[in-house]
């Protein structure tokens, strides 16, 4: 069986959700087998060769977490974004992530890499109780839908001027769990 996710962020079409839950399943696990390879690759800059170069070489070797005789292919944001998530179940379980999102004074200011990811900071640290509802949603549900519907009204407000993004239901839900994911591992300012 071979379940393709080829999804460009802008207006791409919406998968199969039997894919894109399957593909959020190897994120977690991924995430909870590497844990500290998925934190290495998650604080580099997404735009440089060498994430991409890691972030396919951490597809590649994710063989124990795939059902036998499948394979997976998606774009880089839906597969980082679930590794995000899985992050931050593992490593904040039981910890009240919408606090955790809010914004905070004493966390280094934390310097977005482009339009897109400046629009995720924002909507994650305006929205941290939706935030965290929809972090905790089935991928592909309508419980998803109803949360992230919830949270599109704040796209507008926190895009730049005359900026204009259009996405999927998986790729904002892949740019806010990265968001959220940098937020939460953001230092705190040193004190004056």
């Amino acid at each position: 069986m071979i379940l393709l996710l080829a999804l460009a962020a802008v207006a791409a079409p919406v998968p199969d959700p039997a894919a894109i839950q399957s593909l959020y399943q190897v994120g977690q696990c991924i995430a909870a087998r590497s844990p500290e390879t998925a934190r290495r690759v998650l604080a580099m800059d997404f735009e440089s060769s060498e994430y991409r170069r890691m972030l396919k070489a951490m597809g590649s070797g994710s063989a124990p977490c795939l059902a036998p005789g499948t394979d997976y292919r998606s774009s880089g944001l839906l597969f980082a974004g679930s590794i995000a998530e899985g992050l931050l179940k593992t490593e904040f379980n039981g910890t009240d992530l919408a606090a955790s999102f809010a914004f905070d004074p004493a966390r280094a200011p934390i310097d977005a890499r482009s339009a897109s990811e400046e629009m995720a900071l924002c909507m994650v640290m305006r929205a941290p109780r939706q935030t965290a509802d929809l972090l905790q949603t089935p991928p592909a549900s309508r419980e998803e839908a109803a949360d992230e519907d919830l949270l599109a009204p704040l796209l507008s407000d926190c895009l730049k001027k005359g900026a204009k993004l259009e996405l999927n239901r998986p790729a904002m839900r892949s740019l806010l769990a990265l968001a959220a994911y940098r937020i939460v591992t953001a230092p705190k300012a040193a004190a004056q």
